[in-house]
């Protein structure tokens, strides 16, 4: 696997930000909470969009890689330090979510009104490649944190915000406003949980509601502030429910806040067990995947499975080795849907690079550690 060519890169990130700025405005209503009872941790995770389409992805520890930064004169470079298990609707290294094998997991929502920082010396990465970057390289909240001293996301059009947390229960929020990071942690995270609001505006609007210091009663409903309402409620409940009986709870609870066909996956992840629990709308039966069943030694092929593959119970025999006709199906099918719903497109150059892309990856067997 060769590393490619900085100006070949360069040429067809253009490209890639060019078709990406087809973008338009609207929020994409998702919601995530985390629950911790006793040693138990659990985070939930309700991936609401118009598109389903999606691949479990088994990513090695152990490769260099860099970020398909767009444009950048300062591309992030990296060898990942942790295998991860991820959830990708656009191609392999640009996941929505997932879990590493020191347990943490970063999850994504929408957010209108974020504005990243202006461009400076940091590297950069694009928002969905953040979330790999952080799988790749941190094992907790804290190390996640310091990474914003080194690298900063270079947009390509989508206004989002992050939640994350740790095997040891520490949580936090990532959001870019007025061309900062703003994250609220400990103390300042009161309820661990996100939709699509700022995490300020949604904690102003709780503080209206009964049990959480007002008097109006909560609505319900989908729209992004009841939503954070009604993931407090569970979040506060939970601490009455069994430690065993924590992901059955979180799975009901994520269907309180469901958005119906819109939500396309649901998503358990056990980090002290580090077990990833998920069901889509095609698939509603839960599925499971034990990361301690994974392989994450880069001197083996990255796997990769359908979500809407016809199984049952645990997964972890059904991989497939990944491979760039794989990842350019999948690239497929995504932006065809994507078109479909008017909500961005991609030219076939450019659809042929970026399934591509991990070609120019390489293994180092020493794990990157």
């Amino acid at each position: 696997m060769a590393m490619i060519s900085r100006s070949a890169a360069l040429f067809s990130a253009i490209a890639l930000l060019l078709a990406s700025t087809l973008l338009p405005a609207g929020a994409l209503p998702c919601s995530t909470f985390l629950m911790r009872q006793g040693r138990e941790i659990v985070l939930g995770k309700n991936y609401d969009f118009m598109v389903s389409e999606g691949r479990l992805m088994v990513n090695k520890r152990g490769v260099a890689k860099f970020a398909l930064a767009l444009g950048a004169q300062k591309p992030a470079k990296w060898v990942s330090r942790y295998g991860s298990v991820s959830f990708n609707q656009v191609a392999r290294e640009y996941p929505n979510g997932g879990m590493n094998e020191a347990g943490l997991v970063v999850e994504i929502m929408w957010l209108e009104g974020t504005r990243y920082p202006a461009p400076d010396d940091r590297a950069v990465v694009p928002e969905l490649q953040w979330i790999q970057y952080q799988l790749d390289n941190c094992a907790t909240v804290a190390e996640v944190l310091s990474t914003d001293s080194v690298i900063r996301i270079e947009p390509t059009g989508k206004p989002v915000h992050f939640f994350v947390a740790d095997r040891g229960g520490d949580a936090a929020t990532f959001e870019f406003l007025d061309g900062a990071l703003v994250h609220r942690r400990g103390g300042s995270l009161p309820v661990p949980a996100l939709t699509n609001h700022t995490y300020d505006e949604s904690l102003s609007f709780l503080s209206r509601h009964e049990g959480f210091g007002g008097r109006e009663r909560a609505a319900g409903g989908w729209k992004s502030l009841d939503r954070f309402v009604t993931c407090a409620r569970i979040v506060r409940d939970a601490r009455t429910v069994r430690a065993r009986k924590l992901v059955p709870y979180a799975f009901d609870a994520l269907e309180t806040v469901s958005q119906g066909d819109r939500t396309v996956w649901s998503i358990v992840y056990d980090m002290k067990r580090r077990v990833v629990r998920f069901r889509t709308v095609g698939r509603p039966d839960i599925r499971i995947l034990r990361l301690e069943r994974c392989d994450f030694s880069c001197d083996s092929p990255a796997l990769v499975l359908d979500l809407e593959t016809e199984i049952e119970g645990d997964v972890a025999g059904r991989f497939v080795p990944w491979t760039t006709e794989l990842n350019r199906e999948l690239i497929g099918r995504t932006f065809k849907r994507y078109e479909e719903e008017s909500f961005m497109s991609l030219s076939a150059e450019a659809q042929d690079y970026l399934a591509r892309y991990p070609e120019r990856f390489e293994c180092r067997a020493d794990g990157g550690r």
